[in-house]
């Protein structure tokens, strides 16, 4: 039984996300997220500050046992914590603040053998701006010795972790075993254009060896959104308040040694041979993506998973509209449907899109397909 004079509080790291069709809890400390009706995130919502009495009178007895059928889940969960309206004011809601001590927290740098990108220059700049996680990616063939020296390189530098992607050679496997054995910094390694799709866990689950069979390695690669690449950690959903979760302090140096904010894309703000990071990162237009968050972006400000995914802005629907939904995002959060699952259309489907308005849902026509789909009208 719900105990009339208390509060039902959501735990402060379970927070809610509202999106168009349905909403989420992400429990932040656990992991995970669970999935909720639109109608209940305003319950739950109002719960945060009002007693059980006080929500069964707004919204009715007749509601009350679904309320607590609800809530009795959320309890089973440990989701939620009872509190009297006194005690409720020590347990202040979770801190959205973000921020990061350098300005570049992460950086791609990519090498082809058959190009001179100064690798040794473009690595010791990335470590005199404390980039915290670096990776490094070989779009050509490479040689066992080259990657040791590369990681030598980076032991003494300010990378926390490094992670490796390489095309498929045979031997691949041993000579991972040796460099995580050797080399503390390196996080994980993935292999593409492998003969098979395997993650391996090495160093007792702290690092990862992954292939990838049907994936190959080039700079066009990145921009995908699927529910594996989803991240539910604190830092990134915070960050995704206000920041960009892909491009916000990212450095990237191409094959050629051109800094650029993404390796797909064309801008370039000069070259690591006569060009400083702090001189890049300083000119006008290197820092305007970090600051394009989710909650800005067409379709993508809809969606109830907006601040796990990892933004794309090098590829969007429209490339003259900077707050374009990505193009290869497979989710229509109107009808809650991934692409191949029954009953999905694309979210050009769902509304109308101008360069003056961005996408502006129809709501009749999503009543209407929800219906189809789903039995019930939106």
């Amino acid at each position: 039984m719900m105990d009339s004079k208390k509060l039902y509080r959501l735990f402060s790291p379970c927070i809610l996300v509202k999106g168009y069709g349905r909403s989420l809890i992400v429990d932040l400390n656990r992991h995970g997220i669970f999935y909720i009706p639109n109608e209940f995130h305003d319950v739950l919502k109002y719960g945060q500050r009002h007693t059980w009495e006080e929500l069964i009178q707004k919204y009715g007895e007749e509601n009350k046992m679904l309320l607590e059928e609800y809530y009795q889940h959320l309890r089973r969960h440990e989701l939620i914590f009872s509190v009297n309206r006194k005690e409720s004011a020590r347990f202040p809601s979770f801190s959205m603040e973000w921020d990061f001590p350098s300005y570049c927290s992460n950086a791609i740098l990519d090498i082809d053998l058959r190009k001179k990108n100064s690798v040794e220059l473009a690595i010791q700049k990335l470590s005199e701006v404390n980039c915290y996680h670096l990776q490094i990616r070989f779009l050509a063939t490479y040689s066992f010795d080259e990657i040791r020296f590369l990681l030598n390189l980076t032991q003494d530098m300010s990378f926390n972790t490094v992670q490796l992607s390489l095309k498929y050679v045979d031997g691949i496997e041993i000579f991972c075993d040796d460099i995580f054995d050797n080399y503390w910094k390196l996080a994980k390694v993935e292999v593409f254009d492998a003969p098979f799709d395997k993650i391996i866990p090495k160093m007792a689950n702290i690092c990862l060896l992954n292939y990838y069979k049907d994936k190959t390695l080039n700079v066009n690669q990145c921009g995908c959104v699927s529910t594996k690449y989803f991240v539910v950690e604190t830092n990134h959903f915070t960050e995704s308040q206000c920041h960009n979760t892909c491009l916000n302090r990212k450095i990237c140096i191409d094959a050629e040694g051109n800094i650029k904010n993404c390796p797909a894309m064309a801008k370039s703000y000069g070259n690591i041979k006569d060009t400083t990071l702090e001189e890049a990162i300083n000119k006008p237009g290197f820092k305007d993506l970090w600051y394009i968050c989710k909650d800005q972006i067409d379709v993508c400000k809809d969606c109830e998973f907006r601040h796990l995914c990892t933004d794309c802005r090098a590829f969007i629907k429209d490339p003259d509209n900077i707050y374009s939904q990505p193009a290869k995002c497979t989710y229509n959060p109107y009808i809650c449907k991934w692409q191949g699952e029954e009953g999905y259309v694309p979210v050009e489907e769902c509304g109308t899109y101008s360069r003056e308005t961005g996408f502006v849902p129809d709501k009749k026509k999503i009543a209407q397909l929800n219906k189809l789909i789903w039995g019930e009208e939106e």
